[in-house]
């Protein structure tokens, strides 16, 4: 498992990190989302959905930033140039 940090959270913030971490499955987090308060419930889905974009930032964003077929074949080109 990766590791992912959000700076500046609260206690009560890293603890609910912790429990939707825990949960195996979305029922089982909406389970328990549903039963806090509502305060507390737009906490835990704007985690989520803090959750979702550090994900697809790192899986989805980040590679498209890398071209390693392009700079290989560069690189051949300037080597038989060279």
């Amino acid at each position: 498992m990766r590791e992912l940090r959000i700076e500046g959270l609260t206690e009560e913030q890293c603890m609910f990190l912790d429990v939707i971490y825990a949960c195996d499955s979305y029922e089982e987090l909406m389970n328990f989302t549903h039963g806090l308060p509502r305060r507390e419930q737009l906490q835990v889905l704007t985690l989520i959905q803090i959750l979702l974009h550090e994900t697809i930032e790192e899986e989805m964003i980040k590679p498209l930033a890398s071209y390693p077929d392009a700079e290989r074949i560069i690189n051949q080109i300037k080597r038989k140039m060279g």
